[in-house]
């Protein structure tokens, strides 16, 4: 920590009041200080009550952020096959393509559903 940094943060002990910004300077300087709360208080004259207080506050408030993810939507893979149904009912087989006529479909599927005569 260079002397600079060291006024600083002992100029900031002084102040009475907090913002979020002197907090996170005064936390920062501790992280950066690779001293332990106490000798860091010693040498600011910062508490390490204080500097625990600041602590908890900054990491609720890191808790409760919500963070968007940006994501991208596929669309979703296509069967191996040519897209060719396959309908069967008994030994009847009716295979249907792409782009099919649903109506149809129903027609001829409730024909084949018939008992034989």
């Amino acid at each position: 920590m260079t002397k600079a940094e060291l006024g600083k943060l002992r100029q900031l002990a002084a102040n009475r009041y907090w913002g979020e910004a002197d907090g996170r300077a005064a936390l920062d300087g501790l992280a950066t200080s690779g001293l332990s709360m106490a000798a860091f208080g010693r040498a600011t004259g910062i508490t390490a009550r204080r500097l625990a207080w600041w602590r908890r506050r900054t990491a609720a408030e890191s808790a409760g952020k919500i963070e968007f993810v940006p994501i991208e939507v596929a669309r979703p893979a296509r069967a191996a096959s040519d897209g060719v149904m396959e309908v069967a009912i008994g030994d009847v087989r009716i295979r249907v393509g792409p782009g099919f006529d649903a109506d149809a479909l129903r027609r001829l599927l409730a024909v084949v559903a018939e008992p034989a005569c």
